[in-house]
């Protein structure tokens, strides 16, 4: 067979999809980012199954939900609501997301530390016994007109 033919054959095999495999490739390059993270879930839970011995029919009955549904978590194409995966957290006794805890302490160092226009007030720790419910709505006085209240602590 020469080139030619082989090439007319190879084009007389093709089927015209109409471009269905452009449009899902795009949809794959726009969803990258959730379709990985249900990729890895999907592994995931399909991991912890094999572990328990456990049926994706089985999953799908505890989770109250089609044998489909579950089908299409394990193959990854899936885009999870937080509730779907609090219930498969739950039921499999795993932790597939978590969100990490913002800390809000902070530490004021030395004024040598410091950098721009320096306020005293940053070495000093105001306890007080008021309500907080009063330090908010702007009640709260200084300690020179409420020192039973108020007690002030200087940081080293």
């Amino acid at each position: 067979m020469n080139k030619k033919k082989k090439i007319e054959d190879f084009l007389a095999n093709i089927e015209d999809d109409g471009g269905k495999w452009i449009k899902k490739a795009r949809y794959r390059r726009a969803n990258r980012g959730w379709l990985r993270k249900s990729q890895e879930i999907a592994i995931r839970v399909l991991s912890v199954l094999d572990e328990k011995g456990m049926q994706q029919k089985e999953l799908a009955e505890a989770m109250d939900v089609s044998p489909q549904q579950v089908s299409k978590i394990v193959k990854g194409k899936q885009n999870l609501t937080l509730q779907t995966i609090s219930k498969l957290e739950q039921i499999l006794g795993i932790s597939l997301h978590e969100v990490p805890r913002q800390s809000f302490t902070t530490k004021v160092g030395s004024k040598k530390e410091l950098k721009g226009n320096y306020d005293k007030r940053n070495e000093r720790k105001f306890t007080s016994k008021e309500p907080l419910k009063n330090v908010v709505n702007g009640s709260w006085k200084p300690a020179k007109q409420r020192k039973n209240n108020l007690s002030l602590v200087e940081d080293a």
